[in-house]
């Protein structure tokens, strides 16, 4: 058994501590790193949204954003098929650049990633398609992704994650119940899936983001975005994360984006952020959430701003500034999380925040 001593850890905490602010990354989204500050060296996230809602997006740009400053990320894409974050990554990069061109060509109907996907608009896009590979394989030379093939289970992410943690910043995993167990008892197996990866984040100081399904709602519960209780297997997933992000959908905005509601019902590091939830608007045809958010209290039944006066003293913290107010959508590069430009003036200035699109 090893004990420290209180009398020199306090002198020696503050150099690591000093050293945080330059190793936190980003989650692409206002609130979120308004509210949690960013993603830890350590943190094991735990996200969780009802299928349909846009988990795999959301994780792609968390990806994105992080992958753009720099960082290093490997995405575990175990429930994805062949190229799909590829595809994913890609057509953002499209879609941001189409709909900033005033000069755009006439597609008959709006350019959706489903319909892109299947080969819809093959021969229309050629200079955009271009375009995007060359950004994308030039940026994203340090992004790489796992599709699973083949028998993949705690042991296996063991393997994997020991193998890369020199050369990895930020693990994704999408998602816990894509991994294969022998044990008929599923809460035992994720509670093992969980704590697996949390140690490997501790081992190594590389965060994780895991991905989990949310049990089906109970017609009892008519809060606005889930809580710790909901998600799927085991309550030990939400025991052993260190910070926790639920996704729900809203209703359509008044020119044609959609309402999403996200809430943080845990951070290890501070109480704060559990007791609210942000509506932010996601921009369908820009694959994004626009960086304004509106607060309201987590266990809400019905949307209802905050006061004033007990909004939380963390708002802005990310440096984006007036995101509480207003709250109708728009699609100039000002407020929307993407930013579009011309074909030429492309890439000068990608720092935006991201959101999520369908799952």
């Amino acid at each position: 058994m090893r004990f420290a001593s209180v009398s020199e850890n306090v002198k020696l905490e503050r150099g690591p501590r000093a050293e945080l602010r330059g190793r936190l990354l980003s989650f692409g989204n206002t609130f979120l790193d308004d509210s949690l500050l960013g993603i830890r060296p350590d943190d094991l996230v735990l996200v969780g949204a009802p299928s349909g809602v846009g988990k795999t997006q959301f994780c792609v740009n968390v990806a994105l954003a992080n992958a753009e400053s720099g960082k290093r990320v490997h995405f575990f894409a175990l429930e994805a098929g062949q190229y799909e974050i590829e595809r994913r990554l890609k057509f953002q990069v499209i879609a941001e650049e189409f709909y900033g061109n005033p000069k755009r060509p006439h597609l008959g109907r709006p350019l959706r990633f489903d319909e892109w996907e299947a080969g819809e608009f093959e021969g229309q896009l050629d200079a955009y398609e271009e375009m995007a590979t060359s950004y994308c394989a030039n940026t994203f030379q340090n992004l790489n992704t796992f599709y699973k093939g083949e028998h993949f289970d705690a042991a296996k992410l063991i393997e994997h994650v020991t193998f890369i943690q020199d050369e990895t910043d930020l693990i994704i995993v999408d998602h816990v119940h894509y991994f294969d167990w022998d044990d008929q008892n599923d809460n035992r197996a994720m509670k093992e899936i969980a704590k697996t990866a949390r140690d490997l984040c501790l081992r190594s100081e590389k965060p994780m983001i895991l991905v989990a399904h949310l049990r089906k709602r109970d017609r009892a519960n008519q809060e606005l975005c889930a809580g710790l209780d909901e998600f799927h297997g085991s309550s030990d997933l939400t025991k052993i994360a260190t910070k926790v992000i639920t996704l729900a959908p809203g209703t359509a905005a008044d020119d044609g984006g959609f309402y999403t509601y996200l809430r943080t019902p845990k951070n290890r590091h501070s109480s704060s952020s559990a007791r609210y939830l942000a509506r932010m608007i996601f921009n369908e045809r820009k694959g994004g959430y626009e960086k304004e958010y509106k607060i309201g209290w987590a266990n809400s039944v019905k949307f209802g701003e905050v006061e004033p006066t007990k909004l939380p003293s963390w708002i802005g913290r990310s440096g984006a500034r007036g995101q509480v107010k207003g709250g109708a959508s728009s699609d100039s590069a000002a407020n929307v999380s993407r930013a579009s430009g011309t074909l030429e003036a492309y890439g000068r200035d990608r720092n935006y925040a991201r959101g999520s699109d369908a799952d």
